[in-house]
């Protein structure tokens, strides 16, 4: 397999943009691990943007925020369950559920919980805590 290293040598002539770009990838290569810091760092702006758009009374805004935290959080998880991180797992996989709510699809976001009910049932009461305070404070 060619590493990026190498291919800056093998694309010499297509200018100093191209050799950038390439650098950059192969520092980001080396830097980034399983768990990505950007993609947590924008998936906590999307839901800043969503709390904002809340408290403006921007529904529809509110909702494209959410959405968009919801399944960032859903990579994220499957990225802590990829490096053995179950906590982080099951308290990303809550968060969607609670995104998902928050943009007004509260079906998608009980079809969540019902999942983490059954695959970490030792956890139980915490799920159903972050169930029971989505319905009584937090209109889908």
């Amino acid at each position: 397999m060619l590493e990026v290293s190498h291919l800056a040598s093998l694309l010499i002539g297509l200018g100093r943009t191209t050799l950038a770009v390439l650098e950059c990838i192969k520092n980001m290569s080396m830097i980034s691990g399983p768990v990505s810091d950007m993609l947590m760092t924008v998936k906590s702006r999307e839901v800043q943007r969503g709390m904002l758009a809340e408290m403006r009374g921007d529904r529809p805004s509110a909702a494209r925020h959410f959405l968009a935290a919801a399944h960032l959080e859903l990579v994220l998880a499957a990225d802590f369950d990829e490096i053995g991180d179950a906590d982080l797992a099951l308290r990303s996989r809550l968060s969607a559920a609670s995104c998902f709510w928050r943009a007004g699809d509260p079906m998608s976001a009980r079809g969540l919980i019902e999942n983490l009910l059954e695959s970490h049932p030792e956890r139980a009461a915490i799920i159903r805590g972050v169930l029971d305070d989505l319905e009584q404070n937090v209109s889908p």
